[in-house]
């Protein structure tokens, strides 16, 4: 059956919304100086970093030294070799039989006469003059066995007079002795000279 009354429900007390406690635990003011900080990390970090740059820079520093000195003393190496082949060159022609060679290509002979002094005092000539005669060599012949080093050297050759300029002439023509024998056999010289004989 069916009914217009209502029904009187019971009245419930609204319940109180719980909420969780949030717990944390409180540390002490020596606990929080004791903890790492953020800072002392990143100036650690960065000290090794610089420690790090400063190796590699040092060490391509140094590599580059090691090379500086490999190329002084390849270069080193090579100026001694060319010292040491320049002073067998000088050597070489400081050798005695090419200084007789080169003479011989000027002219100079042996005379197998009588030697003759010149007296430097008053500029004398001692001794009779006697032309040299044409098969007397310097180098002695050829019963010398011939320096096989010597034969790269170009031979000396007199200058003949066209070759000579006037200057030169006139500067040798004042300076040397004159080219002028005096009547008594001395040759004449000059207070600044040193006497000569005429050889040619």
């Amino acid at each position: 059956m069916s009914t217009n009354l209502a029904f009187a429900t019971p009245l419930t007390a609204p319940r109180e919304e719980q909420h969780p406690r949030h717990i944390e635990i409180v540390s002490s003011r020596e606990q929080r100086k004791a903890r790492p900080r953020v800072v002392y990390a990143v100036v650690t970090i960065s000290a090794m970093f610089a420690i790090f740059i400063a190796q590699l820079l040092l060490s391509i520093v140094v590599s580059d030294g090691a090379y500086s000195i490999a190329a002084l003393q390849t270069s080193q190496r090579d100026l001694t070799r060319e010292e040491a082949a320049l002073n067998e060159q000088i050597d070489l022609l400081a050798s005695p039989q090419n200084l007789a060679t080169q003479a011989e290509s000027l002219g100079m002979t042996l005379g197998d006469t009588a030697p003759v002094y010149l007296r430097l005092s008053d500029g004398a000539i001692v001794g009779t003059e006697t032309a040299a005669g044409t098969g007397a060599t310097v180098v002695g012949g050829g019963s010398l066995v011939p320096n096989s080093l010597l034969g790269s050297v170009p031979l000396v050759t007199a200058a003949t007079p066209a070759d000579a300029s006037g200057d030169t002439a006139a500067t040798t023509a004042t300076t040397g002795a004159p080219s002028t024998v005096a009547a008594e056999g001395s040759v004449a010289s000059t207070p600044v000279a040193l006497p000569s004989p005429v050889t040619r």
